[in-house]
């Protein structure tokens, strides 16, 4: 295996996990190899979207405060909008949490989007970022063998 196909799979795991496994079958790894590649790429991504989501949405956490008092100085008070779309992601946080969340999302959406989204609405829950991790694995786990027998 070359450096730049490694670095290639574990990218393709970071950006588009559920497909990360063509990307190393493709290269001729074998099934051990591309769970490790794409567990190793899912994994790191995962740390650093969820670290870094953590961070920019208490940045507009603060903004949004900022904001608001700006607005109360001003004698406006504000409103609280609550739209469908509100509604429907607290059902969703309620309903499945971070199970949920961590069990569907890496192959589903992606692991950038899975990761900002549990940063964003678990972050002082201490299992997020674990379940996340071994989700991600169990997934590496599930994808490379379904992509090894498709193929």
């Amino acid at each position: 295996m070359e450096v730049l196909e490694i670095i290639t799979v574990m990218a393709a795991g970071v950006v588009k996990f559920l497909f990360s496994a063509i990307v190393s079958y493709k290269f001729g790894n074998t099934y051990l190899e591309t769970v490790l590649l794409t567990a190793a790429g899912g994994c790191i991504g995962t740390v650093v979207f969820y670290k870094a989501g953590g961070q920019v949405m208490e940045w507009f956490r603060l903004r949004h405060l900022r904001r608001v008092a700006r607005a109360k100085a001003r004698g406006r008070a504000p409103h609280r909008v609550f739209t469908r779309t509100n509604r429907l992601i607290v059902r969703i946080k309620r309903g499945y949490g971070i199970k949920g969340l961590a069990a569907l999302a890496p192959p589903v959406l992606s692991i950038p989007v899975t990761s900002v989204l549990a940063a964003k609405y678990f972050r002082h829950d201490r299992r997020t970022l674990p379940l996340l991790l071994s989700s991600v694995v169990i997934w590496s786990f599930v994808l490379s063998a379904g992509w090894k027998f498709i193929l």
